[in-house]
């Protein structure tokens, strides 16, 4: 990418805000998308706009930041070719599955057998009190009698295994004694926990004989390149990917949407172990007490000023974005193209910090312009605001970088 001087081809726009981005009343969970919810994740219909407007047909999109796949399943629905990249093991699984082409009858013969072979412990291993906490007692031994079949049955390198353990992280989620449309964990009241009433087994046979049908729909060609990979040191050759389609954190896993927080429970039932979760998170975005220097930005620096009495906030924040902007250099050095990024807002302390306007100065330090700007409402999405405990910014850039 040439470094020019920054153009903002159109202004954002009330008409650019309600019939282009926003999306609102659209189907979000239908086919692939709805396998397996993920936090925070791209809208389908968003990601399916972005990569027809500005990724070449025939190009190789990459997503370093893939979350619950929206923009990689598209990508493949559209017949191209795509890569992900996500540090969350749960991402990665969800994401490999949104993207691998599974004959239906093929995965039907193993689910039969699947079910047949669950067999219900009498002894259940030692469980991490802090994991069996948001389970009914009665339903652990059938998460475990699922999953021990799932083991015996299917091959570890086919990928169907992928297929059912998906499934199950889902069935997992299902039967959590958690509130289902909250970022972080929280119980059901005593009350709510009587009244909580679901059969696993049945749950997992449902989402198993949906995700089956899903993935059988995608083209037969399809087979996600997705992976464990930390976005500041991209395992991919200079210039090797035409476009970057991605939805970065908005903050560090401290302040912000705890990504961990949402899959401990499901890579623990799956089979993780804690530290093996503990260790992706310490390779989120800011984690880590090392000193970072303060990028170049006057929005983040004036920002950092309002927040000046509370020096732990500070130093947090100077390392989310100072690693934010080494993410974003070697977002620009494996692309040919056009990198859209698509970011909201954050708040800490009370002070917003403007991710779209911070964003837009870190990339104009590494010589890559702006071309577009567009500014999208969210009548749905959840994240923190501007409350001690509560809900959602309501907007988010839209940011079109390249050449």
């Amino acid at each position: 990418m040439a470094s020019t001087q920054l153009v903002v081809k159109r202004p954002v726009t009330k008409s650019d805000e309600s019939n282009l981005w926003d999306f609102k009343g659209c189907n979000t969970q239908h086919g692939v998308h709805g396998i397996h919810t993920y936090v925070a994740a791209m809208i389908p219909q968003l990601a399916e706009r972005l990569i027809n407007e500005f990724a070449p047909s025939g190009g190789l999109i990459f997503d370093p930041f893939c979350g619950g796949g929206a923009v990689l399943a598209e990508a493949v629905r559209g017949n191209r070719r795509a890569i992900g990249r996500d540090i969350n093991k749960l991402a990665v699984l969800i994401s490999k599955v949104k993207t691998t082409y599974v004959p239906e009858a093929k995965s039907n013969a193993a689910l039969k057998h699947i079910l047949a072979n669950v067999d219900i412990p009498n002894e259940l291993p030692e469980i991490d009190s802090k994991i069996a906490y948001w389970f009914k007692t009665e339903h652990l031994p059938l998460l475990y009698g699922l999953r021990n079949a799932i083991s015996r049955t299917v091959e570890p390198a086919s990928p169907m295994l992928p297929l059912f353990l998906v499934a199950f992280s889902a069935t997992v989620r299902d039967v959590s004694l958690t509130y289902r449309n909250e970022i972080r964990l929280r119980r059901m009241s005593p009350e709510e926990i009587d009244r909580f009433q679901v059969d696993p087994i049945e749950r997992f046979q449902a989402r198993a004989e949906y995700t089956m049908k899903a993935v059988s729909d995608l083209p037969a060609t399809a087979q996600g390149n997705v992976a464990i990979g930390d976005v500041r040191s991209i395992d991919l050759p200079d210039k090797s990917v035409s476009t970057i389609v991605c939805s970065p954190p908005y903050g560090d896993e401290r302040n912000g949407v705890s990504y961990t927080q949402f899959s401990k429970n499901m890579l623990a039932m799956i089979g993780y172990s804690a530290e093996s979760t503990k260790q992706s998170k310490s390779l989120s975005l800011g984690w880590g007490k090392q000193d970072r220097s303060i990028p170049e930005s006057q929005t983040l620096i004036s920002a950092l000023d309002k927040i000046k009495d509370y020096p732990d906030q500070v130093r947090e924040a100077i390392a989310f974005y100072a690693d934010y902007q080494v993410a974003l250099a070697e977002m620009a050095r494996v692309t040919q193209e056009k990198i859209i990024i698509v970011i909201g807002r954050r708040v800490l302390r009370d002070t917003i910090f403007d991710n779209g306007a911070i964003t837009i100065d870190l990339m104009e330090n590494l010589g890559v312009p702006l071309i577009h700007r567009y500014l999208r409402n969210l009548p749905t999405k959840r994240l923190p605001k501007m409350r001690k405990f509560g809900a959602a910014i309501n907007q988010e850039d839209i940011l079109v970088f390249g050449s």
